[in-house]
């Protein structure tokens, strides 16, 4: 299912570019009154994912379009982490405070590497206010899972992690392989399994749209979007194609 069958990657960029043309035109589209929400702070930061979200889908389909396979698992990582952060946001009440939290005490780790001496007085000074607050606490991603119904992406996630966009025995061995005469090669743009292509196409999918429902129910005056609902029915029908494609392969 990647150069073996190159119509079904060709389905699926087709379905992120029509997505992407889509998701742009509804951003346009939704707008709010900062008096007529609770929290216009949190529906911001909400916006602010959602525009997160389509960069890494532009990046995603450059690297379809490009046969950079392999960079695209990897930016469905990002894509998917988007997802969790509006699904978090969507659920827990206190989510803008330990976002902010997630940022001092990652500032709070950064003063901690810069030696004191090279600092001036003022920068000194506030490098030692951060390190004094430790109450702030890093947002892990396993934590943003807890709670959400959502459990394939978290999973997806965490896999994704470990045998791709983080330096683990199992990404490095990707680009290692060995000829027929059993002399070891390196591969600089490595081949993916048919499994882990429908991984990313699906996790990415599932998480863009997600993330638009989310934030069409956070906007007071969103109106439903017949080309969404399309795109939906279009990618359950991509999806269930290529699970019964893989356990014919």
């Amino acid at each position: 299912m990647t150069y073996e069958s190159p119509t079904l990657i060709d389905d699926w960029l087709l379905w992120m570019q029509d997505f992407h043309r889509e998701a742009l035109q509804l951003t346009q589209a939704l707008a709010f009154d900062p008096d007529g929400v609770s929290d216009p702070e949190l529906l911001s930061v909400k916006f602010g994912l959602y525009a997160r979200l389509l960069t890494f889908l532009d990046t995603a389909i450059r690297h379809t379009q490009s046969d950079k396979l392999l960079d695209l698992r990897i930016v469905a990582r990002n894509i998917i982490e988007c997802g969790m952060h509006m699904d978090a946001a969507s659920r827990w009440p206190d989510y803008l405070q330990k976002l902010k939290d997630d940022d001092k005490a990652s500032r709070r780790s950064l003063a901690a590497e810069i030696p004191a001496e090279i600092l001036d007085v003022e920068a000194r000074r506030l490098r030692q206010d951060m390190l004094n607050d430790k109450t702030a606490k890093r947002l892990q991603p396993t934590e943003l899972g807890k709670g959400s119904e959502f459990a394939r992406l978290v999973l997806m996630y965490r896999k994704i992690s470990s045998d791709t966009a983080h330096v683990t025995a199992s990404s490095i061995t990707r680009h290692l392989v060995e000829d027929a005469d059993g002399f070891g090669q390196l591969t600089i743009d490595p081949m993916i399994s048919d499994e882990d292509l429908y991984e990313a196409f699906t996790s990415i999918a599932l998480t863009l749209l997600l993330c638009t429902w989310l934030l069409m129910d956070a906007v007071p005056t969103s109106q439903r979007s017949d080309v969404m609902m399309e795109l939906a029915r279009r990618h359950q029908a991509l999806y269930q194609r290529d699970i019964r494609l893989s356990a014919e392969d």
